[in-house]
């Protein structure tokens, strides 16, 4: 019944073997799990279709992100699914669980370090328990939190992500006690941030005990030194949403900006607050205020900020007052690119709104406006400087067809990685790649590099000798001479030809040895 390689020689041998004792009988037996083996056939072509190129050994170790892992995961990920299915088509939910969850264990041996899977797997098992049979209900949440529990000890323990998780589900089971516990067991740990946290542990506190409880988190909250501007505007928003109070909402903010004066978003935050209250009267003077101590090379996104709200709420002449403080500023501003404080850059600032650019992509380029790269020019009726991005893109294809050579991709090859290397494959990050076909061939036909342990011969020092060595003349390079034969250069004469057959042979000919060899050997027989 369970899907496995190679099961059609398992069924040749289960056949054989009950055709040893009755024919009779095994006929009937076989017949019996026939309709079971066909299932198992089918399932276990889909088991090697779905894992082909899936590495069950592979070492677990904290993720890198490589291509290759991203690879495996997904595989493993196919697995899983494909488990969910029910190939088997058992009618068992407990079986079907049963094979899910071992599944997950399989992945969770060579990826223990992805909160993904964990989390996957304790949400099936939290599923089940919620959807499935009532004799398995309990059972199946009590290893969910066994599950949350393995990841957030041993191998993600510093991982807030899945001790989030962990809460909510011990919150959905009405166990406030142990999720109000994991969130302080998170912050006993000192090499995490522990903002998030925070928050976090307050809007827990808030859904189970009350608005009080929150702002007994946020006292504690204040006291670590190692928190940041979110907790403020978290605690200030919750007032303001749940109690309805304005006036805590501002006592918080007032007292974060005593501490984040200096910090945008911060400021940014504590305004988009403010001008939904449609306080503006409030709001010009936080913007005066913050502007006025803020470092000037950290004042850009808050001048815009005033700029667009005096656009939205004030009068010509305080708009023109305000981006003329803006440009001085940005001027004084050492950090500053002085081109980007020109007037008609400012002009376009002005106008724009919501992606709506009061100027074409090409005038943007040439005022080199920071914008220029990433802008998205949507549609407006009446206004012939704006275009689409339909008609931006039909003119970035135009320019790129025209002006840009490409090369011929006809003759390049598919990427196709593979996990194993092999003669004639190139390591590249996600697999190997094929080398060219001569370069193949040839190291095909040379022994592998493994096979050749030295010497090692460095070529530059022997180049060297060669050429600073001082040869002897009898070995100084020359064409070579063939044994019988004469050499005919252009310009000599029958006389240098019969004094160079006059010449004596040399005393090391091989050949004229083998042939007095011989011919002694002829004579005495």
């Amino acid at each position: 019944m369970t899907p496995l390689m190679n099961i059609e020689q398992m069924w040749r041998d289960y056949c054989n073997f009950e055709q040893m004792s009755s024919k009779a009988a095994a006929k009937r037996n076989i017949d019996a799990v026939s309709r079971t083996y066909v299932h198992s056939k089918r399932a276990s072509a889909e088991l090697e279709s779905c894992t082909r190129g899936l590495i069950r050994g592979a070492t677990s170790v904290p993720l890198l992100g490589t291509v290759q892992e991203i690879q495996q995961l997904k595989i493993w990920k196919q697995f899983i699914a494909w488990e969910k299915r029910n190939p088997t088509r058992t009618e068992s939910n407990a079986l079907l669980v049963k094979r899910v969850l071992y599944a997950y264990e399989q992945c969770l041996l060579c990826y223990s370090h992805c909160a993904e899977i964990w989390y996957e797997a304790a949400l099936y098992l939290q599923r089940a328990s919620e959807t499935g049979n009532t004799q398995f209900k309990e059972r199946w949440a009590e290893e969910a939190a066994m599950l949350y529990e393995r990841a957030t000890t041993i191998s993600l323990s510093n991982s807030p992500l899945l001790h989030f998780a962990f809460a909510d589900f011990e919150e959905s089971r009405l166990k406030f006690d142990k999720a109000e516990a994991i969130y302080k067991k998170l912050l006993e740990k000192k090499d995490i941030q522990p903002t998030l946290v925070f928050v976090q542990y307050m809007k827990f506190s808030r859904r189970t005990e009350g608005i009080k409880a929150a702002r007994n988190v946020f006292k504690q909250a204040r006291e670590d030194p190692r928190c940041s501007h979110q907790i403020y505007v978290a605690a200030a928003l919750m007032e303001y949403n749940i109690s309805k109070d304005k006036a805590i909402a501002y006592k918080i903010f007032e007292l974060g900006l005593k501490k984040f004066a200096d910090d945008p978003t911060y400021v940014l935050a504590y305004l988009d607050h403010l001008s939904h209250l449609n306080e503006d009267n409030n709001t010009r003077v936080l913007f005066e205020k913050v502007l006025a101590t803020m470092p000037a090379e950290k004042t850009k996104e808050v001048w815009d900020k005033y700029v667009e709200f005096e656009s939205n709420v004030g009068d010509l002449a305080s708009l023109l007052k305000v981006e003329k403080k803006r440009a001085a500023s940005m001027r004084g501003n050492s950090k500053m690119d002085p081109s980007q404080c020109r007037e008609a850059l400012l002009l376009v600032d002005r106008y724009s709104y919501l992606g709506l650019i009061p100027c074409s992509e090409t005038e943007l380029k040439v005022m080199e406006h920071p914008c220029a790269a990433k802008v998205d020019l949507e549609p407006a009726s009446g206004s012939s400087g704006l275009q689409s991005t339909r008609a931006k893109d039909t003119i970035a294809e135009t320019s790129l067809s025209g002006n840009i050579s490409r090369p011929d991709t006809s003759h390049m090859l598919p990427f196709r990685p593979s996990a194993t290397s092999g003669v004639g494959m190139n390591a590249v990050p996600g697999g190997h790649f094929p080398l060219p076909s001569e370069v193949a061939y040839l190291m095909s036909r040379i022994p592998p590099p493994q096979c050749f342990n030295g010497p090692f011969v460095n070529l530059n020092e022997l180049v060297h000798l060669i050429k600073t060595s001082d040869l002897p003349s009898s070995l100084a390079p020359g064409p070579p001479d063939r044994p019988g034969k004469k050499r005919r250069a252009e310009g000599r004469d029958d006389s240098d030809d019969e004094t160079q057959s006059s010449t004596a042979p040399p005393t090391n000919d091989i050949y004229r040895a083998r042939q007095q060899k011989r011919a002694h050997t002829v004579n005495s027989s």
